[in-house]
């Protein structure tokens, strides 16, 4: 057994033979590893894409569950108490996250209200009731197959970190125009997105699987048994021999630990990607060239296009929050298409060169596309604070749903682009005989 210690982690680089050690297939490489024991404050990694494959330091499905309660206890406080206040020509304004969202859809601008609400609230307070759930169901020792593929589904659209910026910038912008005040329901909100980042964190999916279906067991290192006769669920990360999966009358093969449809080729799952990426760039036309908010001052609409708002950013002397704005607004939607084309066309030309880079390019793509909502949690924002009568006034603009539906579509063909139609091509060329 070999072992190479870097920050923290273990990395297998042989296969092991330790006590209750099981093989598993890499969820991003399909390589197959024999994963040794862990204890605490141990991560084991992929030889080949270094992804974590298992961990030894998450918590317990009850502090979790302590966790889920006390976001829960603090939901009411964070979304519907005012969070900001302005003294508007001596009238008090309060802007909450429930209101902003409530004030975009009374503004006949249904779709982008549900846009703001499911990210800044639907996804936040059904993932933390999720695992209040899941903690139930262990008690009383229910399988809950399907509330754990909801967990796994519903993790990148939880967005109160993002909202929590966007409350910055919204202070920023609206200081020109009025005094604005912190009010004290800042720190429900501020604590609701910290406990959700925690609980992100630590809470562990695949152990779950484990804990609640232990009758699945990982196969482990058998000299009869060939690798190519294992194969390896993505929606609860099993791997498990072929003979063992599950037949529908149309000749289909499930998981027969979250019955996932296993058998869905190639060709289907870039014509998903290509599909949900496209649709995306023809959003994003109408986002940069209209406008994506008005103020009216004395009855005079002004509109701002995204790059507009940079710019009266820049001429506040606010050149921070323009860079935050700029970086979340135009530079990931436009960047994120670029890395995802680069991808896509690496694919179809066989191209698996520089693979590390590619799988560097993928997970940056998946970490910073969830931040270009920034700018429609702002506008909910603004228009809490904002919509005051004939002297000013504030709307969203017709932008607001295409660059709204270009963030999660982008969102989509990143979730959909299968990695391992890279390493695929990176093996055949790796393993082809050298003239």
């Amino acid at each position: 057994m070999s072992y190479a210690f870097f920050t923290g982690k273990i990395i297998i680089k042989i296969l092991s033979r330790v006590s209750n050690n099981h093989l598993l297939r890499c969820d991003e490489c399909d390589t197959l590893v024999n994963v040794p024991r862990l204890h605490a404050r141990q991560v084991a990694c992929c030889p080949q894409c270094n992804a974590e494959l298992r961990s030894g330091s998450r918590w317990s499905l009850k502090r979790c569950a302590i966790i889920a309660i006390s976001i829960l206890i603090l939901m009411p406080f964070a979304f519907t108490f005012p969070l900001l206040s302005i003294d508007l020509l001596g009238v008090p304004v309060y802007a909450s996250v429930w209101e902003g969202a409530w004030k975009i859809a009374t503004n006949n601008d249904v779709y982008t209200a549900f846009m703001v609400l499911l990210c800044a609230i639907i996804m936040p307070l059904c993932f933390a009731t999720l695992v209040l759930f899941l903690w139930i169901a262990k008690h009383f020792k229910h399988r809950p197959r399907n509330l754990l593929l909801m967990l796994g589904y519903i993790k990148p659209w939880v967005m109160l970190d993002v909202y929590l910026v966007s409350l910055g910038v919204a202070a920023f912008k609206v200081r020109e125009y009025a005094t604005l005040t912190i009010d004290i329901y800042f720190l429900a909100f501020v604590f609701t997105a910290l406990l959700t980042t925690l609980l992100f964190i630590k809470i562990n999916p695949l152990a779950l699987w484990n804990e609640f279906y232990p009758q699945f067991s990982y196969p482990t290192l058998n000299k009869q048994q060939k690798p190519q006769e294992l194969t390896h669920c993505h929606c609860c990360n099993y791997t498990f021999p072929l003979q063992q999966r599950t037949l529908d009358s149309k000749g289909r093969h499930y998981c027969p630990r979250c019955e996932s449809l296993l058998d869905i080729d190639d060709n289907s799952k870039l014509q998903r990607t290509w599909a949900a990426l496209i649709a995306g760039i023809i959003m994003l036309i109408p986002a940069n060239l209209l406008p994506i908010s008005y103020i009216y001052l004395n009855g005079v609409p002004s509109g701002d296009t995204l790059i507009s708002g940079v710019i009266s950013f820049i001429g506040m002397g606010s050149y921070f929050v323009a860079f935050v704005v700029f970086v979340a607004s135009i530079f990931v939607p436009l960047s994120k298409i670029m890395a995802m084309f680069y991808l896509l066309i690496s694919v179809h030309r066989q191209n698996a060169g520089n693979i590390e880079r590619k799988m560097k390019i993928l997970h940056l793509v998946h970490f910073v596309g969830r931040w270009s909502m920034l700018d429609l949690f702002v506008l909910s924002l603004m228009m809490s604070l904002v919509t005051r009568g004939q002297l000013i006034n504030f709307s969203v603009g017709p932008a607001a749903f295409y660059f709204g539906a270009a963030v999660f579509l982008t969102m989509i063909a990143a979730e959909q682009f299968d990695s391992r139609l890279l390493w695929k091509l990176y093996d055949k060329q790796r393993n082809q005989p050298t003239k």
